[in-house]
């Protein structure tokens, strides 16, 4: 399949040390966007990454307890869900917005996270594909 869709990732930064090779098994094109915190990351910016092509965002944050904001990966959670109802009531599939807990610097646990998210994200296109 060609690079047919975009997906986004909004991520703190320090949950994002991954390289391009390091995605190189997602075959779509991959959005980056780094916050100083995923506390940072508001509604607005998982919907405008929608408005934008996306097909699937995923929001990246420290794992629970190694924030060094505290709770910045808790807010960027709760914003995710209020994102996922908002595309619920838009009639658009909740799943493909997703929060991810990643070891802080650490690029093999994101880059694993990013391709878990690719291979939902595929699933729900070659379903939406078939319908």
């Amino acid at each position: 399949m060609e690079n047919s869709f975009k997906i986004a990732i909004l991520c703190c930064n320090y949950t994002n040390l991954a390289e391009r090779e390091d995605l190189a098994d997602i075959v779509a094109r991959i959005e980056v966007k780094r916050y100083p915190c995923s506390g940072k990351i508001e509604i607005t910016d998982i919907l405008r990454a929608f408005r934008e092509g996306a097909k699937g965002v995923m929001v990246a944050g420290c794992a629970r307890g190694t924030c060094h904001n505290l709770r910045g990966s808790d807010r960027a959670e709760r914003r995710v869900v209020g994102a996922r109802a908002t595309l619920k009531e838009l009639e658009i599939e909740p799943e493909r917005v997703e929060m991810f807990f990643v070891s802080r610097l650490d690029a093999g646990d994101f880059a694993e996270k990013a391709k878990e998210f690719y291979r939902r994200i595929l699933k729900l296109e070659l379903k939406e594909r078939t319908q």
